[in-house]
């Protein structure tokens, strides 16, 4: 490749864009306070709760770090709690709340809608390989971040 690509430009811009329009999303929905982050927790707790902080971080691909300040902000939510395991007192497995279902649902409901956008013109196999080049993108970059 003799000059270079705009696929960064184009990420960067749809990256910025989609995230004026999901925020503005949770706005209406009274979900303004829900970052990024903290919907991908919601999403991998949703597939499988009481797992412990480091498998959700391997499920998240977040640091330890960051993650416990994103549940530390789903707890002041009551959205969970940590408990002690059974088997290892001095781990914590994370706990799912009742009132993280109903933030679950309405929170699916505007990733649904963006997707739909996202999609708009595409047909089904469009879609499809549009979804398997990113992921050979995706892993071309991960292996150069190792």
């Amino acid at each position: 490749m003799n000059k270079p690509s705009k696929i960064g430009l184009y990420i960067a811009r749809i990256h910025q864009t989609s995230d004026r329009i999901f925020l503005r999303k949770l706005k209406e929905n009274n979900l303004a306070d829900l970052n990024p982050s903290q919907g991908r927790v919601l999403f991998a707790l949703r597939e499988n709760d009481m797992i412990s902080i480091q498998q959700l971080a391997d499920r998240t691909s977040l640091s330890n770090s960051t993650l416990t300040v994103v549940l530390d902000k789903l707890e002041n939510k009551d959205l969970i709690e940590r408990v002690h395991s059974k088997e290892d007192r001095r781990k914590y497995l994370i706990k799912l709340k009742e009132k993280f279902f109903e933030a679950f649902d309405i929170y699916f409901g505007i990733v649904l809608e963006m997707s739909q956008i996202y999609y708009e013109g595409f047909s089904s196999e469009e879609i499809e390989e549009l979804e398997k080049k990113l992921l050979i993108i995706l892993d071309n970059l991960e292996k150069q971040e190792k």
